[in-house]
């Protein structure tokens, strides 16, 4: 045995070399995938207080970096049209409602687990009215899909999240029903770039007949829910 060790001792050590070499890179693969995971952004769009469109939405950072919440995107649809709108700014209250310049609007720093309210789900279909104009029928929204964007990371990159909400109405009585439990979450390259293209056209026209949450996330949407 020892003759033979002693004749391989080249190929052993060389052997132990390479298993040291692989174990330190699995290793760092795991740590470099903790790091990033860690200062991953993730944001959450929920409705809080109510089930009906007196609901608060909010809008939580829930990574471990600060965020600057850029603004906030309402797809509002109906039966035959999409229209999609920023409803970031208070827009629903006057100027002798006002008594602080930050009440104008929800954008702003949102620190790492805190959330930011940006009103009613009702003040959020106002302010989407306000943009739409005439072609807009508050009394035949179907669903609402929220998107979210913010900056990250010294402001350097943008991050999103979609959440989608089905207006139920029965009985006199609306309700806001979330198809999904989940915040969708957009990240990839490709599509912030689109979502970056998506808000300089808003800039200029301030709505949008489209819908984009669905471009966004590339996901299949539920069928809407009937009452």
């Amino acid at each position: 045995m020892l003759d033979w060790i002693q004749e391989y001792a080249d190929v052993i050590q060389i052997a132990a070399s390479v298993i040291t070499a692989l174990v330190w890179v699995v290793y760092l693969q795991i740590l470099v995938h903790t790091f990033r995971r860690q200062r991953r952004t993730s944001l959450l769009i929920n409705r809080g207080g109510a089930q009906d469109m007196s609901a608060r939405c909010l809008v939580s950072n829930m990574g471990s970096e600060p965020i600057y919440l850029q603004d906030v995107l309402a797809e509002i649809e109906t039966g035959e049209d999409q229209y999609t709108a920023s409803v970031v700014d208070h827009s629903e209250l006057s100027r002798d409602e006002i008594d602080r310049p930050e009440e104008t609007t929800s954008q702003g720093p949102v620190h790492s687990g805190s959330f930011v309210d940006i009103g009613s789900f009702r003040d959020i279909l106002s302010r989407a009215d306000r943009s739409i104009g005439d072609r807009s029928r508050p009394d035949q929204v179907r669903r609402l899909t929220l998107i979210a964007i913010a900056a990250s990371n010294q402001a350097q990159n943008i991050v999103a999240a979609c959440r989608s909400f089905d207006v139920v109405r029965e009985e006199g009585s609306e309700s806001l029903l979330p198809p999904s439990v989940h915040t969708r979450q957009i990240r990839s390259w490709r599509k912030r770039r689109q979502l970056t293209r998506i808000l300089d056209r808003l800039e200029r026209e301030r709505v949008m007949k489209q819908s984009v949450g669905s471009q966004l996330t590339g996901t299949y949407r539920p069928a809407l829910r009937t009452g």
